[in-house]
């Protein structure tokens, strides 16, 4: 199990390096702020980006990168983890759904449903998408313009994701 203190540094580490906090950011655990900036989640397994599939029913997909909103995500911060919610389809959040191998769909985004919270982690020089309830379980691209699904998390490149400003 990760501490508060290793989720709130790599929380501050991927926001640094995708721009979106400021040095004016507090440095204690649990107190990010984000202060403007979308992000993008490209995964090179997939050769994709994950996308709120702009031309389907409301799940997460990963497509070609194409530089359309659909690919541009927010940092909701939620403490020391995030909401993730959609640029394109505003208002629609990363759901974790309740079984390994579900695909991970998009609902109104609450910040007071857990299955809504999301944790960044560094792995090397990339990230994995972990649910903040429980963070052995992570965002998996399965092949370009299909599905993400919940998987258990074994940091396998299908689970590793760049983060870069958008």
């Amino acid at each position: 199990m990760y501490s508060i203190k290793k989720a709130a540094a790599a929380v501050v580490a991927v926001l640094a390096v995708t721009g979106a906090v400021t040095a004016a950011a507090p440095a204690s655990a649990g107190q990010v702020r984000q202060a403007g900036g979308n992000v993008r989640f490209f995964n090179e397994a997939t050769g994709g980006s994950l996308d709120a599939n702009g031309s389907g029913a409301p799940v997460a997909i990963t497509w070609q990168p194409n530089g359309t909103a659909f690919q541009d995500w927010i940092l909701r911060p939620l403490g020391p983890v995030f909401l993730i919610e959609s640029v394109a389809r505003r208002g629609s959040c990363l759901q974790a759904p309740p079984n390994s191998g579900d695909v991970i769909r998009l609902a109104p985004c609450n910040p007071n449903n857990p299955t809504q919270a999301w944790e960044l982690d560094r792995v090397g020089d990339k990230f994995v998408i972990a649910e903040a309830t429980d963070e052995n379980f992570v965002i998996e691209a399965t092949s370009n313009t299909n599905p993400v699904v919940k998987q258990f998390r074994d940091e396998n490149p299908n689970q590793l994701w760049d983060v870069t400003p958008s």
